[in-house]
């Protein structure tokens, strides 16, 4: 017990002392004659077990020789039996281990040195921080100078130390991988081939093959102006199904579209002159140097007699052709024109005066006309051998003297005003009945002294050409019948869908910490020198209200709405695009589809039944609130603008206020994999009129927030240009800010559209 109490003294004492790691490396400057550097505190040997034997091989007796006082030899006993020498000269040459370190005399299996006096100007030392490196002591005994420097590469997934000699270590944590500088988490893919990821147990330094059997989007390995359906990882590598040409449909009939060979680019030509519809399947225009022009008077009128005209809302303008129905083809030169499979085509009028005397032709402006002919047998225009028949060619014969009277098919007057394009047949005027057809079923049509009688028809069956009518029936020459079923919306959604998992408004319009957050609004006007609210923005972002919807009971409001499933909200793409060009982006309320009630609707790709509420604008049942002009351009979708808006609740303090989001834009970060937009991430902003604000609270009754009560939500909002809330755009246009902007920060992920509730 006594040696562990003197070992545990000297080693407190050498924590003192040592002022420079490592002391000094000089074994030739002893402080004087037989006297150890380590004299102040005495040669100590601690460590020393008694279970040793042997001898110090100087005294050469039983005793230890473990304290050297005068360094002449002479040692006074620790009391112990050593087999390892003591220093006996005072010039540290021998030690109980053999070996003087750094002037400390160190027995074999003692746990530390000898305490000596600091070390000496110039000597090389350590100061403890594995940083920095070259240290010398002073002429104070400190250990100082040397050069510091960092080990930090900036990674998040390394270790980053320090040797103490200038040199740095990184070593890639075991949960990352470090693939060509960048850091990558477990699990996460190649950005390049999603057949590739990262697993640290495998290879923490490059991707290595992942996600066997999953889909996967061949389009990179495909060759240019192919495109395929989808792919699978096999092995790493993104395998191909079936594959076709690229049509590169812009879905702009006012272009043609082609694949460059070469570059593997789509081009769209513009085009002139082609009929097309716009949003309105219902108003039909025509292309101008790829644009459709639709006229204000526009319909589904084509101008055409011998088509019947309708329109069904999903697939636009309907042109029937009819038949055996009267028309004008506006040629003079015709008779009789009767529709034939939607033309218009008339007899050709017959000009024949069955005069040999006339030259006979026809235009089509003025019909027919007659000429004066040179011939022998006439006189002023009228053959010599006239018999006053029209039905028969007055011809001479060759030496002038006798008539030749042949039957032709000379133009007549059969003297019934209901035939048309009277001709001669053997020597006999007829003519073709007149054709009164007016396409009417539910009229009776005849001729009556030439003219075109229609007669309305009442209860008798008929046809209105629409499959879902029943009941047809002429009532007043029209038919009418029960549309009930004609009205029941045919509703067709896309497969690319995305139901928002998270929605955050906050208090301010600044953009994110850092480079991954998102702005917490946008530039909803346009003008990068103006932001809201005023008291904490920048940079254009507009964010009025959010000084009152970003407080927190409001935003964990719309959090726990989300995450208990009583708000969903989803994005649907239609027609999706991701070259560049424009598609659809609408925006739904909904609930889960019941056929799978249970799914993980915050995480999986669930199924989701959507109001039919928002397909209110019958009967063409489309979306109300949507966005044509969305476009994704690498990895962003932006949609909207000035000239947009819809109606849109607003959870604002918990509370689903319904009003109307003017400017409405949408701008996101997607991931597309295998053709579907897998997870986005954005802003959805807009500017709502403050007044509107302020009466959709008050029309709350009863109040059922406990949290907060209507005055107060009133008082934070305020009126006018009071309150936290200020009007900061101009929504309607009239030069007067009368609107509130917003911007609704979300995530959201893959999901599918199957019905409506």
């Amino acid at each position: 017990m006594l040696r562990l109490m003197i070992s545990v003294v000297t080693l407190s004492a050498a924590m003192v002392l040592v002022g420079c790691g490592g002391g000094s490396n000089n074994t030739s400057s002893d402080n004087g004659p037989g006297t150890d550097q380590g004299a102040e505190l005495a040669d100590v040997l601690i460590g020393d077990v008694e279970s040793e034997t042997g001898r110090d091989t100087v005294s050469n007796d039983s005793a230890d020789q473990g304290i050297d006082t005068a360094g002449d030899g002479t040692t006074i006993p620790d009391g112990d039996d050593d087999t390892k020498p003591a220093d006996v000269t005072g010039d540290f040459s021998a030690v109980d281990a053999g070996t003087d370190v750094q002037h400390n005399d160190v027995a074999a299996g003692d746990a530390l040195p000898d305490v000596s006096t600091p070390c000496l100007e110039g000597d090389p030392c350590d100061d403890g921080n594995a940083c920095s490196y070259g240290e010398k002591c002073s002429a104070a005994g400190q250990c100082v100078g040397g050069t510091t420097y960092a080990c930090d590469d900036g990674r998040v997934c390394t270790t980053d130390t320090c040797d103490g000699k200038g040199n740095c270590l990184y070593v890639v944590k075991s949960d990352a991988c470090l693939v060509n500088g960048v850091c990558r988490t477990s699990g996460e893919t190649d950005p390049e081939n999603t057949c590739m990821g990262c697993d640290p147990g495998t290879d923490q330094g490059a991707f290595v093959q992942a996600n066997d059997s999953a889909d996967c989007d061949p389009s990179a390995s495909l060759p240019k102006c192919k495109i395929s359906l989808g792919g699978t990882c096999t092995a790493g590598v993104c395998v191909t199904g079936p594959t076709g040409d690229n049509p590169c449909d812009d879905k702009n009939t006012c272009t043609q579209d082609s694949c460059d060979l070469e570059t593997g680019l789509c081009v769209h030509l513009g085009s002139t002159g082609q009929p097309c519809v716009l949003e309105d399947r219902c108003k039909a225009g025509t292309c101008n140097q790829g644009r459709c022009i639709i006229p204000v008077d526009a319909s589904c009128d084509d101008d055409n007699p011998c088509t019947r005209d309708s329109c069904d809302p999903a697939n636009g303008c309907l042109h029937e052709n009819q038949s055996d129905v009267s028309c004008d083809d506006n040629n003079a030169c015709t008779v009789d024109d009767t529709c034939f499979a939607g033309s218009c085509q008339g007899m050709v009028l017959n000009c024949d005066d069955g005069n040999i005397c006339t030259l006979d032709g026809c235009n089509a402006i003025t019909a027919c006309w007659h000429d004066v002919a040179s011939n022998p047998c006439c006189e002023g225009g009228v053959s010599k051998c006239d018999d006053n028949n029209p039905c028969t060619n007055d011809d001479c014969t060759a030496d002038g003297l006798g008539c030749i009277n042949t039957a032709n098919t000379a133009a007549c007057n059969d003297g019934n005003p209901c035939t048309l394009n009277d001709s001669c047949l053997d020597k006999f005027c007829s003519g073709v009945e007149k054709n009164c057809n007016d396409g009417n079923s539910c009229t009776l049509d005849k001729c009556e002294a030439g003219k075109c009688i229609h007669t309305p028809l009442n209860a008798v069956p008929c046809d209105d050409g629409r499959d879902c009518s029943t009941g047809d029936q002429c009532t007043l020459g029209q038919c009418v019948a029960d549309t009930t079923l004609c009205d029941v919306c045919t509703y067709t959604f896309f497969p690319t869908a995305d139901k928002l998992v998270a929605m955050t408004i906050s208090p301010d319009g600044l953009t994110g910490a850092t480079p991954a957050d998102l702005n917490h609004g946008l530039n909803l006007d346009d003008n990068a020198s103006t932001c809201a609210p005023s008291s904490s923005c920048c940079c254009g972002i507009d964010n009025s209200l959010g000084m009152v919807a970003g407080l927190q009971i409001a935003t964990d409001a719309i959090t726990k709405a989300i995450v208990d499933g009583d708000l969903i909200m989803l994005f649907e793409h239609r027609g999706l695009r991701t070259d560049g060009g424009p598609y659809t982006l609408a925006f739904y309320t909904g609930k889960l589809d019941p056929a799978n009630a249970a799914c993980d609707y915050q995480n999986s790709d669930c199924q989701y039944f959507v109001s039919e509420a928002v397909f209110a604008d019958w009967p063409k049942c489309n979306p109300l609130v949507s966005l044509d002009n969305a476009k994704i351009v690498g990895n962003r979708l932006t949609a909207g603008g000035k000239s947009y808006k819809f109606p849109f609740d607003l959870p604002l303090a918990g509370i689903p206020l319904h009003v109307d989001l003017y400017n409405t834009k949408v701008d996101a970060t997607v991931e597309v994999t295998g053709g579907k937009i897998t997870r986005m991430r954005g802003i959805l902003g807009g500017a709502i009129p403050k007044q509107q604000i302020i009466d959709a609270i008050n029309a709350i009754d009863p109040w059922t927030i406990t949290q907060i009560d209507k005055e107060t939500v009133l008082a934070l909002i305020g009126e006018g240009d009071d309150g936290l809330v200020y009007p900061d755009l101009d929504a309607d246009g009239d030069g007067v800010r009368e609107s509130a902007s917003i911007g609704i920060q979300f995530d959201s992920i893959d999901s599918t559209i199957t019905g409506v509730f």
